[in-house]
Formats: structure tokens, C-alpha cells, sequence
């Protein structure tokens, strides 16, 4: 008797994803999980020993997916090495991703509980631009060299923020190419040549893939 495909773990992601945005956090167990992908409870067991373990292969899943369409936006756009462009790319790709908008804008407290729980995380969440960052562009000529990059990232923080508590946005495109704009304006440098601020950003992406020393 030929035996049933076993799932996959895309199938098991997707369910588990499915399920946090739908039914919420507190709905994914490995149960809730085998219904969706219509398996046994064992099968996902034996991939997942627990229904956080499969949240967080799905948490990195979807935050490489991010940060590999925002790396692939910023390649392809002639200015993509200035601050406001890689602005507009990370605020697009967290809007534009059902998932990511549940975990970063719509439910957090899952995107936190899934990272309390978890004991090795093999990336570091993160949708914010950093002062180090910014600092880095600063050295490649990317950014003025009259702006504080702490300041910047502060402020880029409560914008974020802000974006987040009065979601969702029938004009989110409008929204985010002004404050894309504002950036240009104040912060980007006038050059022609940005690929020394996409080496930067690349090398920052790549570094968020690398684990903690603990885990």
C-alpha cells in the first residue's frame, strides 16, 4: 500500500503562519498546525517538537524573505545606496508581507512571545535603521556628515512607531514616499554613484543572518 507524501516543512510553515494571522498566537499548537496542513499531529511533531519551535522557523523564514526582497530593491535601484531609499524598501517590504505586517504592525506580542521562548534565534528581528548603520553610510559618503546618526535613528524609530499604531493606511504609498522625501532632503547626500552605500547596507544585512555567541 503506497504511503501518503509526508508534509513538508514550507507546508508546516505556512500553516503555522496562516493560523497567527487569522486566528492569532494563542490558536498555533502542533495540533492546530496538522489540521492546516491536513496531517497527523505526529508528522509535525516529528519536524517540530514544539508549536514555538515552528514559529520561529517561520519567524526566520519570513525575515530572511524581507530582508531578501529589500537587498534585491536596493540592487536594482540606481540611488538604492542612500538612507532614504533603504527607508522606503524595509517600510514596503513590512506593509507588503501579510505575515510581517501581522508580527511587526498588527500582533507584536507574538512576534515577542515567539522570541522570549526561543533559545537560539538566528536572526535578529529587526525592521528599524540603526545609528551604526547610518554611521556607516555617513563614512561611505552616503550620508551628510552634519547629521547625528543617533538622532536619525531616533527619530526614523518614532516614525515607524507612529506608521504602526494608525495602521492600516489607504494611502500608505503617499505616506512613505514623503517621509522618503524628508529623508532625501535631509539627510542624503547629492552623488551619483551609491554603490558604496549598497556595499554598507549589504554587509549590514548579512551580519543580521550571523547567530549570537549564546545561541
Amino acid at each position: 500500500m503506497t504511503q501518503p507524501p509526508v508534509t513538508d516543512v514550507t507546508a508546516i510553515l505556512d500553516a503555522a503562519g496562516d493560523i497567527i494571522m487569522n486566528d492569532g498566537y494563542a490558536a498555533v499548537t502542533l495540533a492546530s498546525i496538522a489540521s492546516r496542513c491536513g496531517t497527523t499531529l505526529d508528522e509535525v511533531a516529528e519536524m517540530f517538537p514544539t508549536a514555538n519551535d515552528a514559529m520561529v522557523a517561520m519567524l526566520n523564514r519570513e525575515f530572511q524573505g524581507m530582508y531578501g526582497l529589500i537587498v534585491q530593491n536596493i540592487d536594482r535601484d540606481p540611488r538604492g545606496g542612500l538612507l532614504s531609499r533603504m527607508y522606503t524598501y524595509i517600510l514596503s517590504a513590512v506593509y507588503e508581507r501579510p505575515l510581517a505586517k501581522t508580527l511587526f504592525v498588527i500582533d507584536r506580542e507574538a512576534l515577542n512571545s515567539i522570541m522570549r521562548n526561543s533559545h537560539s534565534f538566528a536572526y535578529t528581528p529587526t525592521i528599524g535603521i540603526r545609528g551604526e548603520l547610518i554611521e556607516a553610510l555617513q563614512a561611505a559618503g552616503m550620508v551628510r556628515d552634519d547629521v547625528d546618526a543617533r538622532t536619525v535613528s531616533s527619530v526614523l524609530s518614532a516614525c515607524s512607531a507612529g506608521l504602526a499604531l494608525t495602521a492600516p493606511h489607504d494611502d500608505l504609498g503617499i505616506i512613505i514616499e514623503g517621509l522618503a522625501t524628508l529623508l532625501s532632503r535631509g539627510v542624503d547626500t547629492d552623488v551619483v554613484d551609491t554603490s558604496p552605500g549598497k556595499a554598507v547596507f549589504f554587509d549590514w544585512a548579512t551580519k543580521l543572518t550571523v547567530p549570537r555567541e549564546d545561541d
